[in-house]
């Protein structure tokens, strides 16, 4: 029974991954549909930094549809109870989704915020000026990439956390939010 499947969406640095940490620590399993194009990355030889990613990943969606990615993800998944699944970019990555009881969490930060975040966490794909930073935004939010609708993903979800507080206020609009969607496992 797949009732408590969850989806996580937002922008860079807005904070799916804290939230998917705090699902962890609830008994959540989480499956990133990045996994899947840096796992094809890895096996080409390529570099793990975003525009590389961003590319192979459309390039992937354009071969194999646009949610390649999910299919993916839920076919590892299968069996699992307690489930979150993170990276989401596209509303056919949600319908299919959806098609298998997911519901979907938003998370929404401002841009100078997300930025700032990434900064501090330092991973491959964060080492980039704010100029950069907004470019890769602009074209991950708003379809100038092929594969990427984030904006359309956020109002696709069933219920948006505003992350621009600390996180006890993150982890208490979590709760909440999860009770309200029916889970089980929460606080």
């Amino acid at each position: 029974m797949t009732t408590n499947w969850f989806g996580v969406v937002g922008r860079n640095g807005s904070g799916k991954s804290t939230v998917c940490e705090y699902l962890v620590s609830k008994g959540y399993q989480v499956y990133s549909l990045s996994d899947v194009v840096r796992q094809y990355a890895t096996q080409a030889g390529l570099v793990h930094d975003r525009d590389t990613l961003t590319s192979l990943a459309n390039q992937l969606k354009t071969d194999h549809g646009t949610d390649f990615f999910a299919q993916s993800v839920v076919q590892s998944a299968k069996g699992q109870a307690l489930v979150v699944f993170d990276s989401i970019r596209h509303p056919s990555e949600i319908a299919y989704l959806r098609s298998h009881h997911v519901q979907f969490i938003g998370v929404e930060c401002s841009l100078k915020d997300c930025y700032d975040r990434i900064v501090r966490r330092g991973k491959t794909t964060d080492f980039v000026s704010f100029e950069d930073f907004k470019r890769q935004d602009e074209y991950e939010m708003n379809g100038n990439s092929f594969g990427q609708l984030i904006s359309e993903c956020l109002a696709l979800c069933d219920q948006t956390i505003h992350n621009n507080g600390d996180l006890r206020n993150l982890y208490d609009a979590l709760d909440d939010m999860l009770v309200d969607m029916g889970a089980s496992n929460v606080k």
